[in-house]
């Protein structure tokens, strides 16, 4: 993959992240960045980030103590965390899901 494709498959990845925390305006505030997007929960849960990291062509998640490292898999049109073997946005809606007790699913 280069640099351009990655760039457009993060920014589309963003998109619907916000989009999503849009919808959850009520228990969900975030600031965005070029490349982050931070996840703030109003009942004090701690946030989530999620971040682009351009020089190796992934996204990293950080939600509490742990962190997740998504590539992007051409042939499932996925990103995907191996050593975790989850896909990121089941991911990230389990672990709004369990700061926010409301069931979540991201469309892309």
């Amino acid at each position: 993959m280069n640099m351009s494709e990655y760039l457009k498959l993060a920014s589309e990845l963003f998109r619907n992240i916000e989009d999503k925390l849009d919808e959850l305006e009520d228990e969900i505030d975030y600031d965005k960045a070029d490349g982050k997007i931070q996840v703030n929960f109003e009942n004090g849960s701690s946030p989530l980030v999620i971040n682009t990291q351009r020089a190796i062509h992934e996204i990293w998640l950080a939600g509490g103590a742990r962190a997740w490292h998504f590539k992007w898999l051409d042939a499932e049109k996925k990103w995907f965390a191996e050593a975790e073997q989850e896909e990121l946005y089941q991911c990230l809606a389990q672990l709004i899901e369990d700061r926010i007790q409301k069931t979540i699913e991201f469309h892309t």
